[in-house]
């Protein structure tokens, strides 16, 4: 698979995991906190995953280098609301608007990743390269799923 595709499929699969919880009623707490603890670690593989092959590879070109930097920069804001999201219980009153800000940010993360990055990678890496960074982003993908569900 080309690594481009594989982003947009995965962009797809979180927007619609955050849409999911946001409009879920909290009957079943057990459930939804599943549901949860599913969409952080479906985050957080995804955006280590990003980290450890795509922006690594954007990051050692000088003049791509800031695009990278903003969008690790994202990722670790989006870590840190996810995290606070998880100590916090989900009957207090701040979890629904956490939550929204949480998806506001993955959201505008996403529209300027398609927007402005998938084009840079398709113009530097030829399929060859794109289909081996899918490999590799994979490879880290499996790898911290298996790590943070341990």
């Amino acid at each position: 698979m080309d690594i481009v595709r594989r982003l947009k499929e995965d962009h797809e699969e979180l927007q619609a995991a955050f849409t999911n919880l946001m409009s879920s009623e909290i009957n079943d707490p057990e459930a939804y906190g599943r549901s949860f603890i599913d969409l952080m670690i479906a985050l957080e593989s995804h955006e280590k995953a990003e980290e450890l092959t795509i922006y690594a590879q954007l990051a050692s070109d000088l003049d791509i280098r800031p695009i990278a930097l903003q969008s690790l920069e994202e990722h670790r804001i989006a870590r840190i609301l996810m995290r606070e999201l998880a100590d916090v219980e989900m009957t207090e009153e701040v979890w629904i608007p956490k939550l929204v800000v949480a998806n506001n940010l993955v959201s505008l993360h996403i529209q300027i990743e398609e927007g402005n990055v998938l084009p840079i990678i398709e113009q530097m890496f030829d399929e060859d390269a794109r289909e081996k960074l899918d490999r590799d982003f994979d490879m880290v993908h499996r790898s911290t799923v298996q790590q943070l569900r341990s």
